[in-house]
């Protein structure tokens, strides 16, 4: 019954696709219509199930073909003894993916890569998401994943981000880009890479420093530390033992509170515990909270950001408390850590020996992007 289904959507693409055939190879093309599917431009040229089960298997890059969509096209090339030899995937709105095959293994040309010289260009234009765009583009999730780390200490991706934006990362043919840079409408942001004698590499701006901060220990001067970081502690107005995920700074009511790290305002608001609390997020791992403030300091919001050693509220006795402190928490990845102990990033510096050759290459980069 397989068989004879197959036979039927063989014969019925083929009709649909119409491919031409030219002297010592097979050149198929098709344009994806509603309701495609990749698998029937494939066996529509007579390759094998088979065949197409080791393609997909072969890299997470062939998992494109099952996403495509009305307006895409596809060239698929045959040999001479009728053997696949290439497919070229044209997304409406990307660049080309160029997969080969050698009669044993596929090999992937970068998606979305244009020459630059000796270096390369992929260019993500944002319709949807950095995500979904870059997945689109053919980036690696890795390097999606790399860019959403740097970049979130400058800008909330969820919502900075507008139509028609680009991501722009230049290569020189290794896994990772040597340059990524954001430009929109109102801003540029332009990152290079730099190993380290350790063997790390880390992206930096054309200055030299790495785009995130080094924190401070404490938000705010305070006189003694009233409450650490424990698993079990008697809360004076609950009168129950309960943990406490955080560190309490005792100061008095009006102590000015300032963000430890540059950062992005991710909520503001009077809670029954909290009482006055502020969120700040710091790139994309790193959030801190501040509660029990008496208020907030003047113009912020939602979606601010705020420079290190900024103010932004005043400490006070909200919420849930016996008096004037300030409870802080660190969390990483939604995990609450304790303050006092943490290790947190600091900022990288090239060395001032490197810094010269780095920048020259930093502003080759940008005028191979045609970026001023």
């Amino acid at each position: 019954m397989y068989k004879s289904f197959l036979i039927t959507l063989l014969l019925f693409c083929v009709f649909l696709s119409a491919p031409s055939a030219a002297s010592g190879t097979h050149d198929y093309s098709f344009k994806v219509s509603r309701g495609d599917a990749f698998y029937k431009f494939f066996f529509s040229t007579g390759l094998s199930g088979e065949l197409l089960k080791k393609l997909m298997a072969s890299d997470e890059r062939a998992q494109r073909l099952n996403n495509i969509y009305p307006g895409d096209k596809f060239r698929i090339t045959l040999n001479d003894n009728h053997e696949l030899d290439q497919i070229i995937y044209s997304p409406a709105n990307d660049n080309p993916l160029f997969i080969t095959f050698d009669g044993q293994s596929f090999n992937y040309g970068k998606a979305s890569i244009q020459p630059i010289g000796k270096l390369s260009q992929t260019i993500i234009t944002i319709k949807k998401s950095l995500n979904y765009d870059a997945k689109k583009a053919g980036v690696a999730a890795e390097v999606t994943k790399m860019m959403v780390d740097n970049f979130s200490w400058e800008m909330d991706l969820s919502r900075d981000l507008r139509k028609g934006d680009k991501f722009m990362l230049s290569w020189d043919g290794g896994k990772t880009p040597i340059a990524m840079v954001y430009v929109g409408s109102r801003k540029t942001i332009a990152l290079f890479s730099y190993k380290n004698t350790l063997g790390q590499n880390k992206y930096f701006t054309s200055k030299g420093a790495t785009i995130n901060d080094t924190f401070a220990f404490a938000p705010a001067k305070y006189n003694r530390i009233s409450s650490g970081f424990t698993k079990r502690r008697f809360h004076p107005t609950l009168k129950i033992y309960r943990s406490h995920r955080g560190t309490d700074f005792a100061a008095p009511s009006g102590t000015p509170v300032y963000a430890p790290a540059k950062g992005i305002v991710k909520y503001k608001a009077t809670l029954s515990g909290y009482g006055n609390v502020i969120y700040l997020k710091h790139g994309s791992n790193y959030l801190t909270v501040y509660a029990h403030l008496s208020k907030f300091a003047k113009g912020l919001k939602s979606g601010k950001k705020v420079k290190k050693s900024q103010l932004i509220g005043y400490v006070g006795s909200t919420g849930q408390s016996t008096g004037p402190h300030l409870h802080y928490e660190i969390r990483v990845n939604g995990i609450h850590k304790d303050p006092e102990k943490i290790k947190l990033p600091k900022q990288s510096f090239v060395p001032t020996s490197a810094m010269p050759e780095f920048q020259k290459r930093a502003k080759k980069i940008l005028q191979d992007l045609n970026i001023k």
